[in-house]
């Protein structure tokens, strides 16, 4: 449980040949991919209230919001910030059940960091790993933009959730100290 968050990466392509981006592939990619998990945009409730919250401090227009069922996951979309300035945020239906607003809005927050730092270089087709130092990174502007406590909160959550057993959202954890 959450040992796989699934966060912003490092673009990896079978033969390390550079992803072809298209806005229209990009879009195709996505519609495909939100359809496949089953996730609905969403324009009213807890974590769309949270996320608008987000957005405001980021200084950024409201990106996107899709719910999809029985997981605690949130991530954002690569490159979908491309297609309409706006990006895409997928979150979990349990995520926003289990997670207060102030703990959702560190999570929200980071994943709104991965959004706003996206050179659009990776795209939906890419295969990507994670990347620590890309966590480090979206953790630190988030920290700079909505303060350590949302992301605290966040990180200390997903501790209780997995009852301290998350290496990552304890290292993370460390880092903010």
């Amino acid at each position: 449980m959450l040992a796989g968050m699934l966060p912003a990466q490092e673009r990896v392509t079978a033969a390390s040949l550079p992803s072809k981006f298209t806005i229209q592939a990009q879009t195709a990619c996505e519609t495909e991919m939100l359809r496949e998990i089953g996730a609905r945009e969403v324009f009213s409730g807890k974590g769309y209230e949270v996320l608008t919250e987000v957005a405001r401090a980021y200084g950024r227009a409201i990106p996107h919001i899709y719910v999809f069922p029985k997981s605690l996951n949130i991530a954002y979309i690569a490159a979908s910030a491309a297609v309409d300035g706006r990006g895409k945020i997928v979150v979990g239906q349990q995520a926003i059940k289990m997670f207060d607003a102030f703990s959702l809005k560190g999570f929200l927050g980071h994943e709104m960091a991965h959004l706003v730092s996206d050179s659009a270089a990776q795209g939906c087709n890419d295969y990507i790993l994670r990347n620590p130092q890309m966590e480090a990174d979206a953790d630190a502007l988030a920290a700079r933009t909505l303060g350590t406590g949302p992301l605290r909160a966040f990180l200390q959550r997903v501790l209780a959730l997995t009852q301290g057993q998350n290496w990552d959202a304890k290292h993370r954890l460390e880092a903010l100290q």
